[in-house]
């Protein structure tokens, strides 16, 4: 027998070479990068801010029409309350220019004790009231408003003794119902200012009610 290794060697040799190269490329392409079909999740979207909600009025404003006894009856039921009363026009240019002091000033002293009511003096046809009307809700008078009325025969500037018949025209009455300030264009020695009205004010709100 020959000592020369069999002929089916050399083949041994060329498939385990040939295995070797093909476990190396198996094992370079499991290194390679793979793609990947996966999405990256959505960014969460910065929620909307909600919507500013405005505050509802508190009072619904009413405009009511009353002649001079009418008034009187609306001033007695304020008893207990310190009273400030607003005579103006919606064509008179200081009353509309400073009506919103007297709405601020109703805002400020109410929890006080302060009642206040506005009259106006326009025309109380249907049109000239509806303009009126208009007005006091722009400003926000949150209050007790009247359109003052008079019988045919008479005048309201004069049945509500608006002095002069001239405005504006302002009143404080105190706790008792009683008349104590009155602020009135028609004696032109005697001007005023919102800061007189205000300080009036709060002097008659110093009287504790009884």
């Amino acid at each position: 027998m020959s000592d020369r290794m069999p002929h089916h060697i050399p083949f041994a040799k060329i498939g385990f070479h040939t295995l070797n190269v093909l476990i190396l490329l198996v094992t370079c392409w499991s290194c390679a990068p793979s793609e990947t079909t996966e999405t990256a999740p959505p960014q969460a979207q910065p929620e909307t801010p909600p919507a500013e909600i405005k505050p509802e009025k508190t009072v619904e404003i009413t405009l009511t029409l009353s002649d001079a006894e009418g008034f009187k009856e609306i001033l007695a039921k304020q008893n207990g309350k310190v009273v400030l009363v607003d005579f103006w026009a919606s064509w008179c240019i200081p009353c509309v220019k400073d009506f919103h002091h007297t709405v601020e000033w109703n805002q400020k002293y109410a929890g006080q004790g302060l009642s206040v009511i506005s009259v106006s003096m326009d025309e109380s046809d249907a049109e000239t009231q509806k303009a009126v009307l208009k007005f006091l809700e722009k400003e926000d008078a949150q209050f007790t408003n009247i359109l003052a009325t008079a019988a045919d025969d008479q005048v309201p500037m004069e049945t509500f003794d608006i002095d002069g018949d001239a405005l504006p025209h302002y009143r404080i009455y105190d706790r008792t119902g009683k008349l104590i300030k009155k602020f009135s264009f028609a004696d032109p020695d005697k001007q005023f200012t919102q800061a007189d009205i205000e300080t009036a004010l709060q002097e008659a709100l110093k009287q504790k009610p009884e």
